[in-house]
């Protein structure tokens, strides 16, 4: 098999800029304020401890001030609302965190999670910041908290996990050109049979990639991956697809921590429309997993 490797060039221009000297912009008081120092906080069901979520003052000193917190599922009614006592302990005794002049400038949400042998699938539950007193509100007032299920019939099937890739060069002019890269097979959030990879074809600069979806066998010996997936882009210009040399769609053969795909994997770049040429991919693909 001979594939011609499609070739982008980038060209960036220098910027210079000359200096120039600014007076630095005092903090005060007045603008302290909390946030939840992340978005979104995933937990293991499994996690056997209590998990603390940071909750910081953002001030030039300590100062009193405090926070109220409120615990809600309204985004997640009937589907997957983590239950209080059920999923996880709330472990403060208040649902207040004071700062003083004299402590930390963070302070905590502590949850245990409570697990379970049964797979209910992820839960997930909002954390609110409200009511401040001696401060302000930051952006992110609001954290989403996904307690994480470890009884997903793919992580006992033993699917799931990070893998690293391996395969060789299917261009002309590259044989026998080894890439290694590491690849990822998440579960999907709402269907049990659903993988996704994070990466199936080797690491090129320029290139952001997006997930490619697998849908594995009942028996857990296969998955199937549908070609001409949206796989990312390449530069500012390029859209890419996945393409098994142009098959419908490639068999991915799962046997003891190795996952196998024996016909080509290939990065196929479009632009408005029109195909442009292959990025990167490999002849075969061979994960092995990390243990």
């Amino acid at each position: 098999m001979k594939i011609n490797k499609f070739i982008y060039v980038a060209v960036v221009g220098a910027l210079f800029a000359s200096c120039q000297s600014v007076e630095t912009p005092m903090f005060s008081d007045k603008d302290a304020f909390v946030a939840f120092d992340n978005a979104s906080t995933t937990i293991e069901e499994n996690a056997n401890k209590e998990i603390q979520i940071p909750v910081s003052l953002v001030a030039s000193k300590a100062l009193d001030v405090s926070v109220n917190f409120e615990i809600d599922t309204t985004a997640y009614a009937g589907k997957n609302a983590a239950k209080e006592g059920v999923n996880y302990r709330l472990k403060n005794t208040s649902t207040t965190l004071t700062y003083t002049s004299t402590g930390e400038l963070v302070g905590y949400i502590t949850v245990e999670p409570i697990d379970n042998s049964n797979y209910d699938g992820d839960v997930c539950f909002d954390i609110r910041l409200s009511s401040p007193s001696g401060c302000s509100l930051g952006a992110n007032y609001t954290t989403s908290v996904t307690i994480a299920d470890d009884d997903h019939p793919l992580a006992a099937a033993g699917i799931l996990g990070t893998y690293t890739a391996r395969g060789e060069s299917p261009f002309t002019g590259e044989e026998g050109v080894i890439y290694t890269w590491t690849c990822e097979i998440q579960k999907d959030a709402d269907y049990v049979d659903r993988v996704w990879f994070t990466q199936l074809v080797p690491t090129v600069s320029g290139i952001t990639y997006k997930s490619i979806m697998g849908t594995v066998d009942s028996d857990f010996r296969t998955i199937t991956i549908n070609g001409s997936q949206d796989m990312g882009t390449y530069g500012s210009t390029y859209t890419l697809q996945i393409d098994f040399n142009g098959a419908g769609a490639a068999v991915a053969q799962v046997s003891n921590g190795t996952i196998s795909i024996s016909s080509p994997v290939l990065a196929l770049a479009y632009q408005d429309g029109t195909q442009a040429g292959y990025v990167t991919g490999v002849r075969t693909c061979t994960m092995t997993k990390v243990e």
